[in-house]
């Protein structure tokens, strides 16, 4: 099996991102621990392969059967060869081969590019006039695994719009599920395998971030785009946290510097740094922030209350009534029988104690009964004589009692705050305080009444002017300072967090500027692989062309304008792509960027399918474009429609394997398919027209006859391997690798009618089950491209012929 070395290149498999960028952070010496960290969390769990999500790989297709779309009237089928190679489909314009590839996109991707753009009457002549209310297509697929086939269809009812199809996919003998097109959709999008006509002109000079986005994509670097935009989407938060602060911090140093408040003039000046020092600012803001400027000291110092003058003018003059009733009361005799009172009293509580004894005064008499009762008289006797000074007396140290307890020690509030502002100053009033507070132990004087009086006045006075001047500084608080408090209180919570995320800002944008970096380094390695086959293609379609296609280069990343940079030079003069390049050679270049992306080894579509390339192509273009399918189908399995007679005649001309189907159409669109050629009849009327050729010399026309009958059993025999083993679920990769394996005829042949495990020894023991003529065709087919044969060359044809339909079969 033939190889290319820059198609093989193309198809190198792609390392896991997630990887490669571990990698590369780890060797870098310049990388820190937290970038590292940043970029690999910026890249998250995601896939870096979307193709691993599917569980499908290697999607040949086997048939197209469509009945009452566009130009397909009753049931039409076009079979297929599954596996790779080249398949023309050629028909006049009208034909309805078209119709063929739409229907196979429409059921694929459920649309259709060629239609995008267009009118309403271009997309409302979708079913067929003669047969408008039977409209299906179904497409019969071979896929790799064990469950091979797979088909999809979309059936519509009478009279239904485009959109109203029923979706389907099966895998037999299941019966039809719903088609699943997010399953399909993201892998379709990616490697698209179709293009039509209109697309290979849009592939260039449509919107320029398309084609960017497509190939970003497709080199798998569509995560790094996504890791990129959450680093960015992160560094834009931090920095719109750090703006917004900033903002905040001069607008409040505007407010404060209006404010008539100390604390504002601190706090201003402590916010005019660009790095502020927010531990100073906190102390001065929470040292308010439960109560601003001391409020709720300056609260209780209005809240501070004296008794009333009222009420001190009743203790005073009741202090000045007993004191005159004392005054009154107190005569020399009353005074003397107080104090014989308070001594008999005293002598009949020691004899009550102490019993019967001598008279402790003079000694001579004895304090007995009968001088208790003597004395008893005497008490009751004086008691109703000093009666009113006693009462007196006591009223006098009640009022005394009611005096001291109306003065209260100096509050606490009234002590120093140096949180209160200047006007709240308390030092006279702690003075006139005090002496109110000395009063609580002042002893009865004929001045205590005045004393009181004047010391309660005072102190009403200075309270007054404090409590006055404190609720007009509580005023100003509540209207000034206080709604700034929450507002430096929200800004420091926030100037705090940005300092604390100064360090995270720092690596995400150094995080940022890293991948940014590797991003261009990754996507410049990827790339070269398409360039490689892009320039590959492009070289061989501009045959005679004085265009040159340089390097391919994505430019831009996401979040700014990004297109695909064509470096193209006209008689080695760079030029402009679009600017200088015919219609012709802007189709070759579509196809050179279409290729490259459709065949990449990742895609689990294993087939293109390509309508009318040849439009506007010259006839060496024509030519180069029959070469470069050509390498593609060796990996691929491409099918072209065209109306064209030029592709189908340069693959003749240069005996390229290809199998070409015509398509006609006859009346009330009836489209039939027929075998126009393929290697296998190629080979074969090859041998004939050389054995009608009279010039050639008898021993060498029957070998090159040989020789083309051999080259036809291969040809068939490849075939039905390819068709075998991927019907087998047997994934393409492997099938070429046993492919490549067979290098005689026979072994090829072995392969194809016994499997992988066939031995060739074994081939003509199982061939004579058929007969013996199969053991004898293929003898004489082998030999007789070496040695002379006992058969005729007319003979070997025709038998060679019987046995490729055998093989076929």
């Amino acid at each position: 099996m033939r190889t290319d070395p820059e198609a093989e290149q193309a198809t190198e498999s792609v390392p896991r991102l997630t990887e490669v960028i571990a990698r590369r952070l780890a060797a870098d010496p310049t990388v820190t621990v937290d970038v590292a960290a940043a970029v690999l969390q910026a890249l998250g769990t995601e896939s870096p392969d979307r193709a691993m999500e599917f569980d499908d790989s290697g999607i040949f297709l086997r048939s197209i059967r469509v009945r009452g779309f566009r130009g397909i009237g009753q049931e039409a089928t076009l079979n297929l060869p599954p596996g790779p190679g080249l398949t023309l489909v050629v028909g006049r314009n009208g034909s309805g081969k078209s119709s063929f590839a739409e229907a196979a996109e429409l059921a694929f991707t459920g649309g259709n590019r060629r239609w995008d753009g267009r009118s309403a009457a271009w997309r409302e002549g979708w079913r067929n006039l003669h047969e408008p209310d039977a409209t299906r297509i179904e497409l019969e697929l071979l896929t790799a695994g064990s469950d091979s086939e797979l088909t999809i269809a979309k059936e519509w009812a009478p009279g239904t719009n485009l959109g109203a199809a029923r979706w389907t996919e099966q895998r037999p003998p299941a019966p039809p599920t719903d088609f699943d097109a997010d399953r399909w959709s993201a892998l379709l999008e990616l490697y698209r395998p179709f293009l039509s006509y209109s697309e290979l002109g849009a592939l260039v000079d449509g919107k320029p971030s398309d084609l960017f986005d497509a190939l970003h994509q497709l080199l798998g670097l569509d995560e790094l785009t996504s890791a990129q935009e959450r680093i960015r989407t992160r560094r834009l938060e931090l920095e719109r946290v750090v703006r917004d602060s900033r903002q905040a911090r001069l607008g409040l140093v505007a407010t404060l510097e209006s404010v008539a408040d100390s604390r504002a003039v601190r706090v201003a000046a402590l916010l005019r740094p660009a790095q502020p020092d927010l531990t100073a600012i906190g102390r001065e803001v929470f040292g308010s922030a439960d109560d601003p400027s001391g409020r709720a000291g300056l609260r209780a110092i209005v809240r501070l209350a004296i008794p009333s003058g009222a009420e001190v003018e009743a203790v005073a003059r009741r202090l000045e009534e007993c004191a005159t009733v004392l005054a009154r009361d107190s005569t020399a005799d009353a005074e003397a029988d107080l104090r014989v009172l308070g001594l008999l009293s005293r002598a009949r509580d020691h004899v009550v104690a102490s019993g019967a004894c001598a008279c402790p005064v003079c000694g001579r008499g004895d304090l007995d009964d009968a001088w208790a009762n003597d004395a008893d008289d005497s008490i009751a006797a004086l008691t109703a004589r000093v009666d009113a000074l006693a009462t007196a007396r006591a009223e006098l140290h009640s009022a005394v009692r009611a005096a001291r307890a109306l003065p209260e020690h100096v509050p606490s509030e009234l002590d120093f705050d140096p949180g209160y502002p200047p006007t709240v100053d308390t030092t006279a009033v702690r003075r006139a305080w005090s002496d109110w507070a000395a009063l609580t132990s002042a002893d009865y004087t004929a001045q205590l009444p005045d004393r009181l009086r004047c010391a309660h006045a005072r102190l009403v006075d200075e309270l007054d002017l404090l409590q006055q001047g404190t609720r007009k500084e509580l005023s100003r608080i509540d209207e000034v300072w206080s709604p700034l408090v929450p507002r430096l209180v929200g800004w420091l919570d926030g100037a705090r967090q940005v300092a604390a995320q100064s360090g995270v800002l720092r690596t995400v944008r150094r995080a940022e500027d890293w991948l940014k970096s590797a991003t261009a380094g990754l996507r410049g390695e990827r790339m070269a692989p398409l360039e490689t086959t892009a320039r590959w293609v492009w070289h061989s379609l501009r045959q005679q062309s004085n265009v040159e296609l340089g390097a391919i280069k994505l430019q831009g990343n996401a979040g700014t304008a990004r297109r695909v940079l064509l470096d193209v030079t006209v008689d080695d003069v760079d030029g402009a792509a679009l600017g200088v390049m015919s219609q012709g050679e802007l189709h070759a270049l579509g196809l050179s960027l279409f290729l490259p992306r459709a065949t990449v080894e990742q895609s689990p579509f294993r087939f293109v399918m390509i309508d009318d390339p040849v439009q506007a192509m010259d006839p060496a273009k024509v030519d180069g474009l029959a070469r470069v399918l050509a390498v593609v189908a060796w990996t691929r399995q491409v099918i072209v429609f065209t109306h064209d007679e030029r592709l189908a005649e340069a693959v003749r001309r240069m005996e390229l394997d290809a199998c070409v189907l015509e398509v006609q159409r006859r009346e009330r669109s009836v489209v039939e398919i027929r075998m126009a050629s393929d290697p296998v009849r190629r080979y074969l009327d090859d041998a004939r027209s050389l054995l009608k050729t009279p010039q050639l010399p008898q021993a060498i026309a029957d070998e090159l006859v040989a020789t083309c009958c051999r080259s036809a059993v291969e040809a068939a025999s490849l075939a039905r391997v390819r068709r075998n083993l991927l019907a087998e679920g047997m994934d393409h990769r492997e099938v070429e690798r046993y492919v490549e394996g067979a290098h005689t005829t026979r072994a090829m042949v072995a392969l194809a009618v016994m499997g992988v495990s066939g031995r060739v020894d074994d081939l003509n023991k199982h061939l004579a089950r058929e007969g013996k003529w199969v053991v004898d065709a293929l003898r004489d087919a082998t030999a007789g491209a070496h040695v002379p044969i006992e058969r005729s060359m007319r003979d070997l044809i025709a038998d060679t012929e019987k046995f490729v339909a055998w093989l076929r079969r």
